[in-house]
């Protein structure tokens, strides 16, 4: 898998974030905006977050794609010593 473009605000690329799902263009985390939004941040104070670099509308984007299960986001695995 090189690229795939998930609707219209988020992709996955394994030569980015490896392989993670991000908004479209930058290196920010689906998951980490998710988190966000868990912790009770509207889309509109994310991207305000972001600086605009994430739009509002794309913070809805992935939590409507989440919710209905078309994607999945799963954190990465932390390394451990072995």
């Amino acid at each position: 898998m090189a690229r795939i473009e998930i609707g219209k605000y988020l992709a996955a690329d394994t030569r980015v974030c490896k392989g993670r799902l991000i908004f479209r263009g930058t290196r920010i985390l689906v998951s980490d905006a998710l988190e966000l939004t868990e912790a009770g941040y509207t889309p509109e104070a994310i991207a305000r977050q972001y600086r605009g670099i994430v739009t509002a509308k794309g913070v809805r984007e992935a939590l409507a794609l989440t919710r209905r299960g078309i994607v999945r986001e799963i954190p990465g695995r932390s390394k451990t010593a072995a």
